[in-house]
């Protein structure tokens, strides 16, 4: 295993000068960051204390023999866990897939004297980390919170800790399998076993879901049973998250031997995993990574053929260099399947949200609750939209990758590609977010002022987010990383997601506040009320054209400064 070692030690190194290069980094950017970060979790902190104590107020006096509040929050934390345990096995599927695969680094290990299976455990802690620090910085305030709100014994933090490492090492190696599994075996299919295998699992997905939210509708007699038996799915036996839950809320009661059995079996169970997927790896990492790097080298595309040739010829209204370089775009976002992967999921979470509208809008017929609800469906689409440009757009300049100075030799000035990301940032997410506004508030069936706002609202952010996204991708690129997983979650990236976050919160804030005093008759002069509304409108204007004028100015400002 000294190979293993070497790999990490150098990551570590090289782990320790990128954090020590932050010195160099701009003093704003990095204050920022800080403290948006440090409010975050403070805030997530609170929000979690307050929520934990009323559950506990709600569900009875403490310190009786039956509290409804305790059996609530273990079910809700088997929830959590499970949740968890799911998204991180699909983040390590993509995290697996672009670390073992398309990094640049891969091609010289491989050609050191190091065996594929240590050469997968090399990589695969490097894969945990990676898709694993969110969720420590964001899960840390909520069980600190629960810790409090219970007022759990000293031994419950430790146990946070000990079960954290295990559980996210288990679903890591379940998505490590998956992703060499499916570059093994996906290569050698033919385009319509592979999109038959496709459409298969998108209906079956999209079946469980529709059987899901069909279930039984609530109601007061029915609302404890079916909490009950929802919740139970969540504490099978077989889930190491539900072992997790179990061991730290023993941990919470001072009960060491239980919680230390649930413990062993967790990092048992990650030992054993970690040793099969090693095993999986020694058999079919190298056969897939040699296929996978031979397969297209020698295939001829005619110009005249092929979907992205067909997008070209759709284009053709647009001048060039912009449409050259439109196209180019949508054939680096299609020729990485990390990313139209991900893309798909934002689909599928867009589906989820529209089919769940229908079981929860019938139920709301006072207007504050309906109000509510207009201004939460607006936070839901632009928290989706933010999480679209943060995700696909900001990393576009920095794509353009060590070879940016050939651009600078072209006869194209550098304020058109950046405006030429703004456009294709707007009109690509207008075309899904606008339609969804619209979807939404139809369902719900939003009295006109509040379907307008809705429409409004979602439209500017589209502009206002665009602009963050382009610009302070401009103005923080990464030109030395090919993998924009990564180039998101630098400095950058994320200063562009808390900003675009803030901005959100503005704007939602601001016709959430005139819309619900108009509601609970706070404003209950019309004149009033269309003032305010139109305030509001300004506002939100006014600060898009803010977050699109600034950012991109700055940006530019930088490119042009910048050496290549």
């Amino acid at each position: 295993m000294s190979q293993v070692w070497v790999v990490i030690l150098a990551k570590l190194r090289i782990a320790r000068h990128e954090v020590a290069g932050v010195r160099n980094e701009s003093k704003l950017k990095v204050g920022v960051i800080t403290v948006a970060a440090t409010l975050l979790w403070l805030g997530a902190f609170f929000f979690f204390r307050a929520g934990f104590r009323w559950i506990m107020i709600f569900g009875g006096r403490a310190g009786a023999e039956f509290n409804f509040g305790d059996l609530l929050m273990s079910r809700l934390l088997s929830i959590l866990t499970l949740t968890i345990f799911l998204m991180l096995i699909f983040s390590n599927v993509l995290v697996a897939f672009s670390t073992m695969y398309r990094s640049r680094e891969v091609m010289y290990l491989l050609q050191g004297p190091i065996r594929y299976d240590h050469f997968f455990y090399a990589r695969f802690f490097e894969c945990v980390a990676f898709s694993s620090w969110a969720l420590a910085f964001l899960g840390s305030p909520l069980m600190l919170a629960y810790g409090l709100s219970t007022k759990a014994s000293l031994l419950f933090y430790f146990a946070c800790v000990a079960f954290f490492i295990p559980l996210i090492i288990v679903p890591a190696c379940i998505g490590a399998v998956i992703a060499m599994t499916l570059v093994y075996v996906f290569p050698r299919l033919k385009m319509p076993a592979l999109i038959t295998l496709a459409a298969f699992a998108v209906g079956a997905v999209f079946l469980y879901i529709r059987h899901v939210l069909r279930g039984t509708q609530l109601s007061e007699d029915t609302i404890v049973p079916v909490f009950l038996e929802a919740t139970g799915r969540a504490q099978s036996w077989a889930l190491p998250s539900h072992w997790m839950s179990m061991g730290v809320l023993a941990a919470a009661k001072h009960q060491m031997r239980e919680s230390l059995f649930w413990f062993l079996m967790l990092l048992s169970t990650a030992m054993v995993s970690l040793l099969c997927a090693g095993s999986i790896a020694q058999r079919i990492f190298f056969p897939g990574y040699s296929y996978l790097a031979g397969q297209d080298r020698q295939r001829f595309r005619p110009r005249r053929r092929g979907l992205l040739n067909r997008i070209e010829r759709a284009l053709a209204f647009i001048p060039n260099p912009h449409r050259a370089l439109t196209v180019k775009d949508i054939k680096l976002f299609w020729r990485d399947p990390t990313q139209w992967s991900q893309f798909v999921v934002f689909f599928g979470i867009m589906a989820i949200y529209i089919a769940n509208l229908r079981n929860t809008s019938r139920n709301y017929e006072d207007e504050m609750w309906r109000s509510w609800i207009a201004c939460l469906n607006v936070g839901s689409v632009t928290l989706i939209l933010a999480t679209l440009t943060s995700r696909f757009v900001f990393p576009l300049v920095s794509l353009e990758g060590r070879r940016f100075w050939i651009i600078g030799l072209a006869p194209i000035t550098f304020r058109k590609l950046v405006w030429q990301k703004f456009w294709l940032s707007v009109v690509t997410t207008s075309l899904f977010t606008v339609g969804l506004a619209f979807l939404s508030a139809s369902m719900l069936k939003l009295e006109p002022v509040y379907f307008w706002m809705t429409v409004y609202s979602v439209s500017i952010a589209n502009f206002g987010l665009a602009g963050l996204a382009v610009g302070l991708g401009a103005l923080y690129p990464n030109f030395q990383e090919d993998n924009p997983a990564r180039i998101v979650s630098g400095l950058g990236g994320t200063l562009n997601l808390l900003v675009s976050i803030g901005y959100i919160t503005v704007v939602v804030a601001a016709q959430t506040f005139v819309l619900q005093y108009h509601a609970i008759g706070r404003i209950a002069n019309p004149d009033w009320f269309r003032y305010a509304l139109g305030g509001a409108v300004i506002a939100g204007a006014a600060v898009t054209l803010l977050c699109v004028a600034l950012p991109m100015y700055f940006g530019l400002r930088n490119l042009r400064d910048m050496e290549y």
